[in-house]
């Protein structure tokens, strides 16, 4: 069970139009190392926050540690969809099917429920064609792929994969545990929005597993399907995706519930984001604003969306107040 201790969420972000502030976002941000944390605004008290999709990563280092990227041959762009949480556009699809057709699977065997695609394009094409959304336009089919990929190695029915009791569930859960370097006993373990299990960890902990995995050279393969395919990472307008294009040897993995990791690879140092309400909108102008205090970006490349500079604009286009970061890492 979680600590009884609640997070102390402090102010990052707040929306000032004409003098007033009519929006606050609160959360927590996380600058560390291996050897541990060396700025913290808020703090989580110990309280434990499920990975969701920032776990994502972390479950598809089991491919390269059993060698299953070599026994199938599998590219930079299918390790990409594997840690992906992909807007289900066109070459999102491709690889996965790809990654399917490799490991002798198909759609049907994928065990994530059909799902609308995030992208608008390809959401647009269903709706005015008349179809219908499919298993593989969930976000969470890449890593459905590799889940299924790792059944045939260890020899576990493929049947039920994403059921806590199936084998699969203990043997992923172990090895994200040992990259956080946390006890098995010690996380919480529920069901994710795909199905599959999640676990719940310190953010300081979800920060030693990125570090672990992505300052590793073993797992070169999954940290160049980041550098070098930020677009199949996430999809555009994604706040990873966005990050890694506007950053150099930087990589970034948002989850759901306002969490998003930053890896710096040459100063092997990460950055956790947790925003209090989820919103995606604060997660991105934090996520920016540490990257730019601590100089992991070129403040002029970065474009967010509608955000334009922390300006606030109407729909004539008049300047009518503007977005503040309310925290230091200096």
């Amino acid at each position: 069970m979680n600590n009884k201790s609640e997070p102390e969420y402090v102010k990052l972000v707040e929306y000032e139009r004409n003098g007033l502030v009519e929006q606050v976002h609160f959360g927590l941000v996380l600058l560390m190392d291996k050897k541990g944390i060396i700025k913290k605004i808020g703090d989580d008290n110990n309280y434990k926050f499920y990975h969701r999709s920032c776990m994502k990563p972390l479950q598809a280092s089991v491919i390269i540690d059993l060698e299953i990227d070599k026994k199938y041959n599998l590219t930079e762009e299918e390790i990409a969809l594997c840690c992906a949480s992909h807007t289900g556009d066109k070459i999102h699809q491709q690889y996965i099917k790809s990654i399917l057709k490799k490991t002798g699977f198909s759609e049907n065997d994928l065990l994530c429920p059909p799902h609308e695609p995030l992208s608008r394009k390809e959401l647009d094409d269903i709706i005015i064609n008349r179809l219908m959304p499919q298993k593989i336009h969930n976000n969470c089919s890449g890593k459905h792929s590799a889940m299924l990929a790792i059944c045939k190695e260890k020899g576990y029915s493929k049947e039920n994969y994403k059921d806590l009791n199936h084998p699969l569930s203990e043997f992923i859960i172990q090895h994200v545990c040992n990259l956080c370097e946390v006890k098995r006993t010690e996380v919480t373990v529920s069901k994710d929005g795909c199905g599959l299990p999640v676990i719940a960890t310190t953010t300081e902990q979800l920060g030693k597993g990125f570090l672990n995995l992505f300052t590793n050279l073993k797992y070169k393969k999954i940290i160049n399907a980041f550098l070098n395919n930020p677009i199949l990472i996430g999809g555009e307008g994604r706040l990873d995706t966005q990050i890694i294009q506007n950053t150099k040897n930087v990589i970034a993995k948002v989850g759901a519930c306002g969490l998003c990791v930053i890896v710096n690879l040459e100063k092997e140092q990460a950055i956790v984001i947790k925003i209090a309400d989820s919103n995606m909108e604060a997660r991105a102008i934090t996520a920016f604003e540490a990257l730019k205090q601590e100089k992991w970006t070129d403040e002029s490349s970065v474009r967010i969306n509608n955000i334009n500079r922390g300006e606030i604009r109407n729909l004539d286009y008049e300047l009518v107040g503007e977005i503040k970061s309310c925290f230091s890492l200096l």
